[in-house]
Parts: C-alpha cells; structure tokens; sequence
C-alpha cells in the first residue's frame, strides 16, 4: 500500500505528507475475494489529497502487491476537530529508541514515552507547516491506552530491488481526549491528525481517528 500510494502522492523527503489506516473491516485476519473493503488516507496538504482524488482510477483494476483490487468509490470528507475532541490511533503509535546498537520499540507507560512522543509529534508538526511551536502539547489532553488492542505489532512487507525484505511495526494504540485545549493546541492536533502520530506514519502507523464517546 505504501508503493502504490507513494508512487502517486509523493515522497521527496524522510517521509511522505500523508498516512494511510489499513483496510478494514478484516476478520479472521484475511483479505477475501468477493468482499468490500475501505482504507483511509489523511494528509493536511489539500493539493495530495486532490492528487489521490483524480489520479486513482474508477472501476479498474489496481494491483496493490500481490493482490487486486477494483476501486468503486472516493469521496472526501474534512474532519474537523474541536477543543473537547476524544481521538484514537487504529494502527499503532509507534515510538522508537536506539538500544544496544538495536532499535527497540516502546510500549505506553515504558521509560519516557510521553515524551519522546510529544517530542517526535512537535517535531513532525514542524516538518509539515515549518512552524516551530514551543507549548506544552498534552496539556489538557488526557492520554490512555486502549481498552481491548493496547499493544499491536504488525509485519510490513515490500519488494525493493528484485527481493522481498519485510519489516515489524509494533506500538500502543491510544485514545487521547482533549479538555477545553488552547487555539493552538487544536491547530497542532489538527494537523497531526490528518497524517498520524507517532514515527513512520507514511507507512500507516499512528493512523488517527475521531471517537464518539460510548
């Protein structure tokens, strides 16, 4: 998904301005033939947005690794956030660290977690709007992991240069609710929210969507 995606959205830097979550509904882990199944894609850059829009074609086949499939709707939808908002990740938030010459990932509530994740989450803003924002990010903002996936790891896989190479992502999936948040604040979020949170959000993970409360 990645492949094909970047082959149309762009990727001239470390990563792409865009997330993708991973198809869904999937049960039993499998993807069937005959069934109907939705992904979603975020970027606060509305020119890619327009880009995927007209350039994925209708009614065609798409050969998306070893599988196929025939696109039969797109549509746009622009989701606003407010300053009582409560979001979720559907793919992992993925935070890394360098630990004996091997990358580790971190799982919430492990080490300084919150931090690096805002850290790489003011970091990401800048990268995107070239804005620096010296705030204290999670303030008002209550963090928690959620209730039935807390913990996910998930295997990708690509061809690169005649060979197969695949790759884990593993990470928390979070539920974050906003308490009356600051202007600036939700001009962060909402930002962040269009493209994920989290490391290596191109390829999917930290995917963020709106939760109605339950």
């Amino acid at each position: 998904m990645h492949g094909f995606l970047a082959n149309i959205a762009g990727k001239d830097e470390k990563y792409g301005k865009y997330c993708f979550g991973n198809l869904f509904p999937i049960r039993n882990q499998l993807i069937e033939q005959g069934k109907t199944y939705e992904v979603l894609i975020g970027s606060p850059v509305p020119s890619i947005i327009e880009k995927l829009f007209f350039a994925l074609p209708r009614e065609k086949t798409l050969n998306i690794g070893e599988l196929q499939f025939t696109l039969s709707n797109i549509e746009v939808q622009k989701r606003i956030l407010t300053r009582n908002s409560t979001i979720e990740s559907i793919s992992p938030v993925n935070i890394t660290i360098h630990e004996n010459g091997r990358i580790r990932f971190l799982r919430y509530g492990e080490g300084q977690y919150v931090s690096y994740l805002k850290k790489h989450l003011l970091k990401k803003y800048h990268f995107l709007t070239g804005k620096n924002a010296e705030i204290d990010l999670f303030n008002n903002v209550t963090i928690a992991e959620h209730e039935k996936h807390p913990f996910v790891c998930y295997q990708i896989n690509f061809f690169n240069k005649q060979s197969n190479k695949t790759f884990s992502v593993c990470g928390s999936k979070l539920v974050f609710r906003f308490k009356d948040i600051s202007d600036e604040q939700l001009s962060i979020f909402q930002t962040l929210f269009d493209t994920g949170f989290g490391e290596r959000t191109t390829y999917g993970a930290g995917f963020m969507i709106e939760r109605w409360e339950r």
